[in-house]
């Protein structure tokens, strides 16, 4: 038999039974792949059949077996850990993944070790097919050098293959991967059932590892011809209606269009404040807002804290003591998307994630500055809970704290926020008493699926929305234990507790009536800025306006009196308010998510569609100002699609 044909037979199979493993086998958080591929899946199988016998043409033309069989053993070992990962992690296997999740620090550490597993079945599937492919091609090559050397080197030194074979092989393949492109540039649309249903709607996704350089050199191609676009005024303008007033007037060169100069507004704060900066893991606004009517068993040291418990009392004219002191308790926030990678870049870089750019994995090569690299003269340092190759953030956390960052692991399963709070209560006391000082942590006991509490604290039932109350009830007992540290602080007075939510996550059925695949895109979240200083604050005011994770650079800039220009498209939010006829403005995958102080619009950005949710019940809407707002929404994510892509964020 043609050893080409034969080798080329067995990579084919391997691959149909990797693609028939990939979307059947249980994904860990309970999301279809299939859903998650919607737009992909025909492009990965095209291309992926195509690969093959594009290579196997190659290594005909040259005669070379026993280098395609190596070829293929490389190329599956790669695809099967791509395949797995992704199917745990939601990531696909790049260089950014390896450089963030087997970066050197964490070649021991117990996430990246898990990070190729997921459940049993899977993971023991994954692993035979493994050791069968590396077997097949070790065989082989055996079997192939003791053939030759048994009947001669001239008999079988290069084998007999006809062009035809290689030719066959390379145009069908170049076809295969060919006919997506054409397919996607066409902008094809449409369903067929096959007998199975085919989504003709073809999306570009992220290249992988497993992809060859002809895949990542054609898909990088046709994605920078189809989204590098031109930067016109009518693209600004849909920009600047998401902007402050001030950002548009203050804009230094239109090259740059998302970058202002310094404020010159007056900043509410008069020196600088201690910051703390607490992510909580998937605080939903939904139900801290309950607290607003009287429900403050939901998070009773949350509220202690909104109310003043913590800070000191003062004696009013009437001699009645009173707390000093306030805050500010936002009923509209929103993040800047799922997974936490979207709400961190948007937080820390002040503008949107946009789908498809992995901010993080190429961060210290582009022109952004994250708000920490602002606070130059502040003593800086972080406590996380979840570990960040996991959250795909190592290489901002290593920018942002150099060395001065601590991971918390549990001792008990459960455990972790406890132990987080125990390292952030003990890295609080290195800093300063005489100098500003940024303390960031986070929390992980609402991360889905809400078991990440002690079994002793409460039950787990099977209803979510139960797990997710008892997690926040357990998350609030270990901040409570924090916002008590930092109030026997002799600084208290001049510290700032900034709250908020990495992201929204579905609880319950209301959250899933999110047009999908736009579902755990709501981000709805708590956000709140809370402080014992009065000249900050006079008592808690609970503010109407939208407010979002894009407007937390901007107001440390005015507590830690940063007055430099940037890339930070929010709003100050001690001093300024954003109109209410202006929304919020995130990207999740292909999709925008507006949000305004009484609904919010939500598609994708490449069809018709527009969805307003009300209180969580979405409907189609065909008006002129739905239509209006999703028109500036795309525009907005093309400026940022080109400014990314062409590192034009900010000057040099």
């Amino acid at each position: 038999m043609n050893p080409f044909v034969a080798i080329t037979a067995v990579a084919l199979l391997v691959q149909s039974i990797m693609l028939v493993l990939f979307f059947s086998l249980p994904d860990p958080l309970g999301l279809s792949l299939s859903e998650m591929f919607a737009g992909k899946t025909i492009w990965q199988v095209f291309m992926a059949f195509g690969a093959i016998l594009v290579m196997s043409g190659i290594f005909a033309f040259l005669k070379k077996p026993r280098a395609l069989a190596v070829f293929y053993s490389i190329y599956f070992f790669f695809a099967i850990a791509d395949y797995e990962v992704f199917r745990f992690s939601h990531q696909r296997l790049s260089y950014s993944f390896i450089r963030t999740y087997f970066h050197f620090s964490n070649i021991t550490d117990a996430t990246t070790i898990s990070t190729l597993g997921g459940d049993a079945l899977g993971t023991f599937l994954w692993v035979a097919l493994l050791f069968l492919i590396i077997f097949g091609g070790v065989f082989f090559c055996v079997a192939w050098t003791i053939k030759k050397r048994k009947k001669g080197r001239e008999s079988i030194a290069a084998p007999t293959c006809s062009k035809k074979v290689p030719i066959w092989f390379v145009s069908v393949g170049m076809g295969l991967s060919i006919t997506p492109l054409i397919l996607f540039i066409g902008g094809v649309r449409g369903t067929t059932e096959f007998p199975f249903n085919i989504d003709w709607r073809f999306t570009l996704g992220k290249y992988t590892l497993t992809a060859p350089v002809l895949h990542i050199a054609a898909l990088e191609t046709f994605e920078f011809v189809r989204d590098d676009f031109t930067i016109t005024d009518e693209l600004i303008e849909d920009l600047d209606s998401f902007l402050p007033a001030d950002f548009a007037a203050n804009r230094i060169d239109k090259e740059y269009p998302a970058f202002r100069g310094a404020p010159s507004y007056e900043y509410k704060a008069q020196k600088p404040y201690n910051i703390v900066f607490i992510f909580g893991e998937s605080f939903k606004s939904r139900y801290f807002n309950q607290m607003l009517a009287g429900d403050t068993a939901f998070a009773p040291h949350v509220w202690k804290l909104a109310s003043g418990g913590y800070f000191p009392k003062a004696v009013d004219s009437t001699g009645v003591e009173v707390p000093v002191g306030g805050g500010l308790w936002f009923k509209h926030g929103f993040s800047g998307s799922y997974p936490t990678v979207r709400g961190t870049t948007s937080t820390y870089l002040g503008f949107p994630s946009h789908p498809n750019r992995d901010v993080p994995c190429f961060y210290a090569s582009n022109h952004f500055t994250g708000f920490q690299e602002y606070l130059t003269h502040y003593k800086k340092a972080y406590m996380t809970i979840s570990n960040p190759v996991f959250d795909h953030t190592l290489p901002f956390i290593e920018k942002f704290y150099g060395d001065n960052w601590r991971l918390a692991e549990e001792k008990v399963e459960g455990d972790v926020d406890s132990i987080g709070v125990d390292l952030a209560i003990e890295m609080l006391k290195d800093m300063p008493t005489d100098s500003p000082w940024f303390l960031s942590a986070n929390t992980i006991a609402t991360h889905i699926p809400f078991r990440h509490y002690p079994d002793g604290f409460a039950p787990k039932p099977e209803d979510a929305l139960e797990r997710y109350k008892h997690a926040i009830h357990y998350t609030d007992n270990q901040l409570g234990r924090l916002f008590t540290a930092l109030s026997e602080r002799p600084d208290f007075d001049r510290t700032v507790i900034i709250l908020l939510g990495d992201h929204d996550t579905p609880v319950d059925s209301l959250d899933y009536k999110v047009p999908q695949p736009l579902g755990v895109a709501s981000a709805e979240i708590f956000m709140g800025i809370f402080s014992a200083d009065s000249a900050l604050f006079q008592g808690l005011q609970v503010r109407e306006d939208v407010a979002s994770q894009l407007d937390v650079g901007p107001t440390i800039f005015d507590l830690a009196g940063v007055r430099a220009s940037h890339h930070f498209w929010g709003y100050d939010l001690l001093t300024q308010e954003r109109p209410a006829d202006q929304p919020a403005v995130f990207y999740s995958q292909n999709a925008y998510y507006l949000g305004f102080r009484d609904h919010v619009l939500t598609g994708g950005l490449e069809n018709e569609e527009v969805y307003k949710g009300v209180d969580g019940n979405f409907e189609v809407v065909t008006d002129d100002v739905a239509r209006s707002w999703k028109a500036k929404a795309v525009g907005a994510s093309k400026v940022v699609r080109s400014l990314l892509r062409n590192d034009n964020m900010r000057p040099e």
